[in-house]
């Protein structure tokens, strides 16, 4: 939306009030007179956003899936295919719901998978095409691929696979690609008369980490969190997290859901629902912004917030909406949704406003700071006093034209509005859910945790959450905890040994290992408004090139000798790490977590062999336990 945000800046300039509305907009307190304002400002200079909506379209979808074949027909390296399964997949995104593009770039992407060796999504590919308006006379190439798929996958049910085929084989109008077809079911037809009775039950592709880790001893007041931490208040810390005990290193201390969203260059090849990496997305039946793993995944999030978001989404990706715009609406769907209509959640956010104790804003009426609910989100802070004009003017500016695509393509407000902004500023739900929405804003600018996903021991961004919990804990350019992303969950580990009494301590994205002092403190304060006082800042700690190795630290030379004993197998690890080869060795982590606190009593933590362990157990917990995707090597051909 920046066009519409410089034009509205030119046109106002022009009109010589650009200082007027400045000024006039500061003198505002709340939210909703904010969005009032700006609405009225909106239509009184008349500018409506285009509303340019990437829709269905056939011949587009025909057009990829032809560059798709091109590329496929001529490469012969499997990093090329990958190329050629984002082009299915887009041409997939693009086709209309149901239609003959639809079912060619199905079966057209199940033969890439095939060859990638994914044949679990190869074989749910050739069951959506077939499933379409597939032409009949290419069905019999689709069931031997599956026949294929499902003798490699072990799988009991390619026996009845074979008169399937022989069927579609006789129906086919060339007799050359019947002998052919039918000589290669005869070929595989043997393979299974061999394999005899040795088949087992479908094999799907791996998922990493299906269940979740489980906490011990969950606390009464915090159902996400361990009761191993609590909740404290005071004038300096604000609302902050303590150890209501000694916690060891490598502990698990909460483990909360999150608000998420994909980042848009991972909207094709992640679930738009549990954000998992998917190489057979499916898509949304109505707009080109969603793609699911599932078909199950599709209908969660239609019902959870996707029936509001299917009609102006894709809009918003046309009209070049900020990131946090779409996850501020997804919120706000969300929300209204948990509370039933619009009325009940007026009544709900009174009653929270209510609340007079800083410690327990965001508690639900049991008494509980439940994570999941929108009451804790709608608590954290946001620093409104501290933004700027063109800050807050801005996020107003996007939240009025959101409404107006609200008002213009969706039933939110029980029927749909006339396009017209001062008809909106007129309308109570709309400056009330306008508010909302500039709420959100200033929430997610400071409260706004990335997820990740490990690719090749690079973090690759995934999407952005709000994590309400996570949001409590203050930061340290040294944190002694840290997460780890799943698909739709954040779990927070401590770093280091934790005395009963201490602060837990998070981290904002600067440590003191990779930026100097001023550039973190900057960062911090323009992003955050805060000045950062924690110990690697009072200090001035050395970057990672400059710390010191414990073997020329002022130790005794036993502990010298036990660290050197407990690090024997760290450059091993680190090997291995860098490698890849972890997957099935989680004794590493227990290992590295010894080094840990050996270390932690006997060294500064600013030290050399500290930061590298530190460095390598992230690494190996992001493997083992987080969202992960390996591509295959460069050296991986036909």
């Amino acid at each position: 939306m920046a066009y519409l945000m410089d034009k509205l800046t030119i046109t106002l300039t022009k009109a010589e009030k650009w200082f007027d509305v400045m000024n006039n907009f500061q003198e505002l307190k709340t939210d909703q007179d904010r969005i009032t304002f700006v609405l009225n400002i909106l239509w009184e200079h008349n500018l409506i956003p285009n509303e340019i909506n990437k829709l269905k379209n056939a011949e587009k979808s025909e057009k990829l899936r032809k560059q798709g074949n091109a590329i496929f027909v001529a490469s012969n390296s499997k990093l090329l295919y990958f190329t050629v399964q984002e082009l299915y997949t887009e041409s997939i995104s693009l086709a209309p719901y149901p239609s003959r593009q639809l079912a060619l770039a199905y079966a057209n992407r199940s033969a890439v998978l095939f060859e990638l060796d994914f044949y679990s999504d190869c074989v749910k590919d050739i069951g959506r095409a077939l499933a379409l308006n597939y032409p009949d006379d290419k069905r019999a190439k689709l069931y031997i691929r599956k026949i294929q798929c499902l003798i490699a996958l072990e799988d009991s049910t390619v026996k009845n696979m074979i008169k399937k085929t022989e069927y579609w084989i006789n129906k086919m109008t060339s007799n050359v690609n019947k002998l052919k077809l039918q000589t290669k079911l005869d070929g595989l037809r043997q393979k299974i008369e061999q394999k005899n009775d040795q088949y087992n039950p479908i094999k799907p592709n791996k998922v990493e980490n299906e269940l979740l880790p489980v906490i011990k001893s969950y606390s009464n007041e915090i159902p996400c969190a361990s009761d191993a931490i609590a909740l404290k208040y005071d004038e300096h810390n604000g609302r902050h997290v303590v150890a209501t005990r000694n916690i060891n290193a490598g502990e698990i201390i909460a483990i909360e859901k999150s608000y998420p969203i994909l980042t848009q260059r991972k909207l094709m090849s992640h679930c738009s629902n549990c954000l998992r990496e998917c190489l057979a997305t499916i898509p949304c039946k109505y707009c080109t912004y969603a793609m699911y793993c599932s078909e199950q995944c599709r209908n969660i999030e239609w019902k959870k917030c996707h029936d509001v978001e299917c009609a102006i989404f894709s809009i918003m990706v046309t009209e070049q909406f900020f990131p946090n715009d779409f996850l501020s609406l997804r919120i706000l769907v969300c929300a209204i949704k948990e509370a039933g209509n619009i009325q009940e959640l007026r009544t709900m956010l009174k009653d929270a406003d209510r609340s007079d104790d800083p410690r327990t804003m965001g508690f639900s009426p049991d008494g509980k700071f439940h994570s999941e609910k929108y009451i804790s989100l709608y608590s954290l802070m946001r620093k409104t006093e501290e933004r700027s004009f063109i800050n807050l003017f801005m996020g107003s500016v996007d939240a009025c034209f959101i409404l107006y695509l609200l008002a213009q393509h969706t039933n939110i407000f029980g029927t749909k509005l006339p396009g017209n902004f001062k008809a909106l500023a007129k309308n109570d739900n709309a400056i009330f859910l306008g508010g909302l929405m500039l709420r959100h804003h200033q929430i997610i600018s400071i409260n706004n945790h990335l997820t990740y996903e490990e690719q090749y021991l690079s973090e690759e961004v995934c999407g952005n959450a709000i994590l309400p919990f996570c949001s409590l804990f203050n930061h340290s350019c040294n944190p002694n905890v840290f997460r780890v992303s799943r698909s739709q969950h954040t779990v927070l580990y401590t770093l280091y040994p934790i005395r009963k009494g201490e602060q837990l301590l998070d981290n904002y994205g600067c440590h003191f290992t990779m930026q100097p002092k001023l550039d973190r403190q900057n960062m911090l304060l323009q992003q955050y408004y805060f000045t950062c006082k924690c110990v690697p800042c009072q200090e001035n700690w050395p970057l990672l090139p400059d710390l010191k190795s414990f073997e020329t630290l002022a130790i005794s030379a036993n502990d010298k000798k036990m660290i050197r004993s407990v690090l024997k197998k760290f450059y091993t690890y680190l090997n291995m790490v860098e490698e890849g080869d972890v997957l099935d060795k989680p004794y590493i982590i227990e290992d590295l977590l010894t080094m840990i606190r050996v270390m932690y009593d006997r060294v500064p933590i600013a030290c050399q062999e500290m930061s590298n362990v530190v460095k390598t157990l992230k690494q190996v917990y992001a493997l083992l336990y987080g969202n992960s995707f390996i591509l295959p090597t460069q050296n991986q051909n036909k």
